[in-house]
């Protein structure tokens, strides 16, 4: 079994586990604003609501499968406490550890979610504002560590989710402080 596994192409996968994990945190992130928006309710917002879990528990194992392959990886192999404490790294420590951050970041983001009618909802808003330090240790972790973030398409993708998340994210700031009028979404 171990031989079968270390014949498959390891870096390819660390390379399209780790793209696929941000895609699908960013995703994530992008439907838990856009559920909280005005005008969303009824199956839309409870649509949204069940892909954000979904696409934020998705990034999140494939982040740790990510993790775990490089591991076993003979190309640039890290150890265990490489993996799991932060700048501990011997390859980028400081983009690696950023990366190990983001998993525990993430995973207090999910527990915290998942025990939401446990806590009050100041402190769950509260918390689940980190998903934003999260996204951001994850943008950088990409960036730096990355063997495609040379590539254009790459790059474009890492620049896209960036301002779509940031414009997003404004914008419902925007229309949580009165400023602007909500738009009313329609199926």
């Amino acid at each position: 079994m171990a031989d079968w596994f270390m014949s498959l192409p390891l870096w390819g996968i660390i390379r399209v586990s780790g793209i696929l994990s941000y895609l699908l945190l960013f995703a994530g992130m992008m439907l838990g604003i856009l559920h909280g928006m005005p005008g969303n309710s009824g199956r839309t917002r409870a649509a949204m609501f069940k892909w954000h879990t979904r696409c934020t528990w998705s990034g999140f194992l494939i982040g740790i499968a990510h993790g775990m392959v490089i591991y076993v990886d003979q190309y640039s192999p890290f150890t265990w406490k490489e993996i799991w404490i932060p700048f501990t790294a011997h390859t980028h420590p400081v983009a690696s550890g950023l990366g190990t951050l983001a998993v525990y970041g993430m995973l207090i983001l999910l527990l915290t979610s998942d025990l939401r009618n446990k806590i009050k909802k100041p402190l769950w808003y509260m918390i689940h504002l980190l998903s934003y330090p999260v996204f951001l240790m994850s943008l950088f972790h990409g960036l730096f560590t990355g063997s495609d973030t040379g590539s254009t398409p790459i790059k474009l993708m890492y620049a896209l989710t960036a301002i779509g998340l940031a414009g997003v994210t404004v914008y419902r700031f925007t229309l949580k402080s009165g400023r602007s009028k909500p738009v009313k979404l329609s199926r």
